[in-house]
């Protein structure tokens, strides 16, 4: 018996594979060091190693190659399996774009039509035509799926398919079919058609109805859908194999017809509630509660009538209007409280503004020209301060993450690191559902803006840095080129934001661009149609002086962590002509 490499003892900068042109692993894409994006002669992949505890490395070899000649736009290449006797592992290629978990925190109450067939289109076409084959993913769930340019594609199709039994350390518990808790797991194409429903269900509603019970949490109507659109897609959702979809194109097509020629509803809320309860309840009970039902009609039809009694109609009741605050009226400072406890992070108003971005000092690189004019039409509130190991933690360990490492230097207020751009949006996510209100990271307009503080200097106080105001590399302060600070050590701007130029760089909503030709001219998430990488802003504790002007943008892979990298939020402010974010 072969005595494979253990995948735990893996490092990051290790060659793999063959001596003359290896694989040099970057970083691990899980807890376990089992799936790692290596590079290749100048290109990315993402391995996948062999687990002797997971099973047969004769299934993982078979199924490697099985999978390997499956091709469709909708899922990401996978390509023959590495076997040797000291390396076995599988290989991908790599997918851009954020993943649906991610790209779903931007619609807590469910997106759009358009955006969910934009989504799930082509991901039907590549189901259904592998599911033909007896092929199957295996594995759907909001992380096997990457949205590109409002796209979705699968990644790692099939992959886990040789394991004895999918568990939850590579899918997610929630998307589970029956049949995969059962002992002797069963796999076929209806279970992906059983996921699929709940990935549908999850754009259309909002990722938080994973959380709830499907047999009885799915609303009764849908304010896009049709009653009898609506009706299929419940019945389709539900977990018996007989009532799972039979073509996934099929389901994509009847939401589709909505888009275009929507049918009205002309369901009564009792008949809604007569078939929530017919849905919900099994066949046995219901034909016990029929004869009961009937029986009780029969008394009250038999019963001698009584003279009918005065009925006082109901006095009319108005609709509820909601009050949007104008925005001057909106506090200055705001600190929201989590419905799980504590607050969220301290938030600052800034009012809408317009002003110069970019190079204006000659100094920068040519990602920050041409200068340009933006308009900020809508206020919107900034964290005062970076977001904190406290407010992450909390956040880790609501949601089971493991929380990321602070290297030695202290967790509390110093400003969490180690933390992807995709780390970074799950928080906003959350922070989201404790509040019910709008967070996300900020876009590159209001970003820079914040920093400026309607300064037109590289810093917001001078264009040289001043000790007291920054923490970088020889920036003057006790952190310089050692460890992130404290938030708050430094002299907060005149917004009241603190350490905008130095500690940790940030990351922000925006694709990498490398200038700015094209950019948005009014506050906008500027995004592209392969957004391989995003931006980060401020420099850091690491970073010269230079790197922490207010124009200064560099990029990075949205997977990519460091410990100079760090983040704050942004929360929108509902405007009165009813838009709920800022544009």
């Amino acid at each position: 018996m072969n005595d494979f490499y253990d995948p735990k003892k893996l490092k990051i900068g290790q060659n793999v594979g063959v001596e003359l042109d290896p694989y040099i692993l970057n970083y691990p894409m899980d807890n376990h060091k089992t799936t790692w994006v290596a590079d290749q002669g100048g290109r990315p992949f993402v391995l996948r190693f062999f687990q002797s505890n997971k099973g047969k490395v004769e299934d993982f070899l078979q199924n490697a190659r099985k999978y390997a000649g499956v091709k469709h736009p909708a899922i990401t290449p996978n390509y023959p399996p590495f076997y040797s006797k000291l390396w076995v592992f599988s290989c991908s290629a790599v997918c851009g774009g954020e993943n649906l978990y991610s790209f779903l925190g931007k619609y807590p109450d469910g997106a759009p039509l358009n955006v969910v067939i934009g989504l799930f289109d082509n991901i039907a076409k590549a189901l259904d035509q592998v599911h033909k084959n007896d092929l199957l993913h295996g594995h759907l769930d909001l992380n096997s799926i990457h949205v590109v340019n409002g796209l979705g594609l699968m990644t790692g199709f099939g992959v886990h398919n040789w394991m004895s039994q999918i568990d939850d350390s590579v899918m997610d518990a929630r998307f589970f079919p029956p049949e995969y808790l059962k002992k002797g797991q069963k796999r076929t194409p209806a279970s992906d058609s059983f996921a699929f429903m709940k990935l549908l269900m999850a754009a259309l509603l909002g990722e938080s109805i994973l959380d709830k019970d499907f047999t009885t949490s799915l609303p009764d109507t849908h304010p896009s859908l049709s009653d009898t659109t609506w009706g299929r897609l419940l019945k389709w959702s539900r977990e018996n194999e007989r009532h799972r979809p039979k073509s996934l194109v099929e389901v994509i097509r009847i939401i589709r017809a909505n888009l275009y020629k929507p049918e009205v509803s002309n369901s009564s809320v009792a008949k809604r509630a007569v078939k929530r309860y017919v849905r919900n309840t099994k066949p046995k009970i219901i034909v016990i509660c029929t004869f009961v039902a009937i029986s009780i009609l029969a008394a009250i039809i038999l019963w001698p009538s009584t003279p009918p009694e005065k009925i006082t109609p109901a006095p009319k009741t108005v609709p509820k209007v909601e009050v949007i605050t104008p925005f001057e009226a909106l506090p200055q400072t705001l600190e929201e409280p989590l419905i799980s406890g504590g607050t969220a992070p301290k938030i600052e108003k800034i009012p809408p503004a317009t002003f110069i971005m970019g190079d204006q000092n000659r100094m920068g690189d040519d990602n920050e020209k041409p200068p340009h004019e933006v308009d900020i039409p809508n206020g919107f509130y900034i964290s005062k301060y970076e977001v904190t190991f406290d407010q992450y933690d909390k956040f880790a360990n609501a949601t089971g993450r493991e929380p990321p490492p602070d290297n030695g230097w202290g967790r509390g207020q110093r400003p969490v690191i180690n933390i992807s751009w995709y780390d970074a949006k799950a928080y906003t996510t959350w922070i989201s559902s404790q509040t019910n209100q709008e967070y996300r990271l900020p876009t590159e307009i209001e970003w820079e803006y914040s920093a400026r503080a309607d300064s037109s200097t590289s810093f917001w106080y001078g264009n040289t840095v001043k000790p007291g105001y920054s923490v970088c590399d020889s920036c003057g302060s006790q952190w310089d080129g050692v460890s992130s600070a404290p938030v708050g050590s430094q002299a907060s701007n005149p917004l009241g934001l603190f350490d905008m130029h130095g500690n940790v760089a940030e990351w922000v909503e925006d694709c990498y661009h490398d200038n700015y030709d094209g950019a948005p001219t009014k506050n906008e998430v500027w995004l592209a149609n392969q957004c391989e990488n995003r931006v980060l802003r401020g420099g850091s504790w690491f970073d010269i002086p230079r790197v922490g002007r207010s124009a200064t943008r560099y990029r990075a892979e949205p997977v990519l962590k460091a410990s100079n990298w760090g983040f704050r939020v942004v929360r929108i402010i509902q405007q009165s002509n009813g838009l709920s974010k800022s544009e």
